[in-house]
């Protein structure tokens, strides 16, 4: 339970004694305000020439009017503070659909950076697969144009040599025929001169006759 302050004040030039469970700073600050209308009231020539009873009935109706327009206020800043209230409610419920609706979307990005992090690995596997694939089909061709460059440079050898070889046949064949060629020539001189022989021969005779015995 809170402890009942007392403390003394001076209100219009007499010290007085009261006790609250407010604070003594608040005690104090109330007896100020007090002399303070006291002080307002006594500016006024009319209230002066009052009685104590009217004097004390007036400073309690204007602490009274005070306390309503206090009241009034109060309320009307309650009840703005109410509205306010009832806005920001508004707004919280708002703010925590929108944050409801952000976990969901980040949770579905998540979701679609996870997915697309996976397409892509998977990708990127596949890239290496299809680069070794490559490589290795590079290997492949490059030892398969090696054995045809290998097969081609022994093709051509022996096309070269086959080709030596024809050359050494014709010229061999060559040489047999230009042989048999003058052979023939020669046997054709010599015909040629045996049958001038002979017409030499039957023309020196001047036409001799030989008679068959039968």
């Amino acid at each position: 339970m809170a402890m009942k302050n007392t403390v003394e004040v001076v209100i219009a030039g007499k010290v007085f004694k009261i006790s609250g469970y407010e604070s003594a700073e608040y005690l104090h600050q109330v007896s100020v305000y007090i002399n303070e209308k006291l002080a307002e009231f006594q500016k006024m020539e009319g209230y002066r020439r009052q009685t104590s009873d009217q004097k004390q009935l007036m400073l309690n109706m204007n602490l009274a009017d005070d306390f309503f327009k206090a009241k009034r206020q109060a309320d009307k800043l309650s009840a703005e503070l109410e509205k306010k209230e009832r806005e920001m409610y508004g707004i919280r419920h708002d703010l925590v659909e929108a944050q409801l609706l952000l976990e969901k979307q980040d949770t579905k990005d998540k979701e679609t950076a996870e997915k697309l992090e996976s397409q892509k690995k998977a990708l990127e596997k596949e890239r290496q697969e299809l680069k070794k694939a490559l490589e290795s089909q590079g290997k492949a061709l490059e030892n398969q144009k090696k054995a045809l460059e290998g097969q081609r440079q022994s093709s051509q050898k022996k096309l070269e040599e086959q080709n030596q070889a024809a050359q050494k046949r014709l010229a061999e064949q060559k040489r047999n025929y230009e042989g048999e060629i003058e052979r023939l020539q020669k046997e054709i001189r010599d015909l040629q001169r045996t049958v001038a022989r002979l017409e030499e021969q039957t023309s020196g005779r001047g036409g001799s006759y030989y008679q068959s015995n039968s």
